[in-house]
């Protein structure tokens, strides 16, 4: 028997798990396998003659198609993860790999598609993140009981650096990511005896150095959890000045994640505008000013811009106002 006889691969694609659709360029489907009908209860002869797009759904964008098409017509295989439609509305996740199909000069005929169903492996994933979430709001919270006089603290820097993030131009995820990080930056606290962190009165200098481990302590609880990088480094580096006069490191500008660089300055206004034992609560418009003040100081020039952009157009106000300690 020649194994490498039409007959051959022709069974071989009907008889594998993936979908395989095969057009012609003008992107009419010409072949579907079985598994094609399988995964997404589109019978083959109804799709022959139909393209692709009836798979199509809403969470696809056009830039992703746009850079899909770039890359197979320069002749590369396109692969990625595309949320599709089957024939009853049903949405289900795929991991695609698409190329042109060559004859034997050389000449491309046509396109052929493997897709693989990972629906149920994006239903664990997201599981495991609602999960990881979970523990995320637990450890926050753990952090803020010690410290009582915080309040809606962590729900406020969340909603600032979540503001800055998107005016500043980070993509949804990014976006998301640092917002539900941003509520670990003081999860350090939880290593802070409670009767330095509940002290009405000033620090002494040996007290001040013990809360100023709180940044390590913060990156050791999250260390070794990769869900929690992003988490880990704002704990790290919340404390950190744009001109290298921060602390525990002492790094400076660009050397500091983006993501601790938002926080720092969420997390400096809220401290300013909240009343505290030891202090009054400054008004928006005197902590604003000093965030402006130190710009490219304590604060990277790019976010105090942004948080500015958001304040003059009362973004701040509104978010202080709906996350308001009761």
């Amino acid at each position: 028997m020649n194994i490498f006889s039409p007959e051959i691969f022709g069974l071989a694609l009907d008889n594998t798990v993936d979908s395989v659709v095969i057009t012609d360029l003008n992107n009419v489907i010409q072949y579907a396998n079985p598994a094609f009908t399988k995964i997404t209860g589109f019978p083959r002869d109804k799709a022959l003659g139909k393209t692709p797009s009836i798979l199509r759904s809403r969470h696809t964008t056009l830039e992703t198609y746009q850079k899909m098409w770039a890359t197979i017509l320069a002749g590369g295989w396109w692969r990625g993860h595309i949320i599709n439609v089957k024939a009853n509305g049903e949405e289900w996740h795929s991991f695609l790999s698409i190329s042109q199909v060559r004859n034997p000069s050389g000449r491309a005929v046509g396109y052929v598609g493997i897709a693989r169903d990972i629906t149920e492996m994006k239903r664990l994933e997201t599981q495991l993140h609602d999960m990881s979430l979970e523990a995320i709001y637990m450890l926050a919270q753990a952090a803020e009981a010690k410290d009582e006089v915080t309040g809606n603290h962590i729900l406020r820097v969340r909603a600032y650096s979540e503001a800055v993030a998107a005016e500043m131009g980070l993509t949804e995820e990014e976006v998301n990511k640092i917002g539900y990080s941003s509520i670990l930056h003081d999860v350090g606290k939880l290593h802070v005896p409670d009767a330095i962190l509940k002290k009405a009165g000033k620090l002494t200098e040996d007290e001040w150095e013990e809360m100023k481990k709180h940044p390590e302590g913060g990156a050791a609880i999250l260390r070794n959890k990769d869900f929690y990088h992003v988490a880990r480094d704002i704990a790290a580096n919340h404390h950190e000045r744009w001109d290298g006069t921060g602390y525990p490191a002492g790094i400076k500008g660009e050397e500091i994640p983006l993501a601790s660089r938002i926080v720092t300055a969420a997390d400096v206004f809220d401290a300013l505008t909240t009343e505290r034992p030891y202090k009054k609560a400054w008004t928006e418009t005197e902590a604003m000013d000093k965030i402006l003040q130190d710009r490219g100081k304590a604060f990277d020039p790019a976010v105090v811009d942004a948080f500015e952009a958001l304040f003059r157009r009362g973004k701040i106000s509104e978010l202080m106002r709906r996350y308001a300690d009761q």
